[in-house]
């Protein structure tokens, strides 16, 4: 799944669905948010993650990637410039 959020767009707060494919059967346990625009092009779209000690926040360089258990509450904060 690819996801571009512009000016004023986000992502709510959600968890990721481990089954994949449907009749297929496919389970994925882990989620991977890779970014794919460089930080200084947009303000704001950081990848908030829920955490027992609180939420954590990235927004990481081009190329980076978070991966972290498709149950956990996570959501993108919303992008005041440019697009992510």
């Amino acid at each position: 799944l690819i996801s571009r959020t512009g000016i004023g767009q986000g992502y709510g707060t959600h968890i990721d669905d481990a089954l994949i494919g449907g009749a297929l059967g496919l389970r994925s346990d882990l989620s991977l948010t890779v970014f794919l625009s460089d930080p200084e092009s947009y303000d704001g779209g950081e990848l908030i993650i829920e955490t027992a000690s609180g939420e954590e926040d990235a927004k990481l360089p081009a190329g980076d990637a978070v991966l972290y258990p498709s149950t956990t509450l996570h959501r993108v904060a919303g992008v005041a410039r440019g697009e992510r």
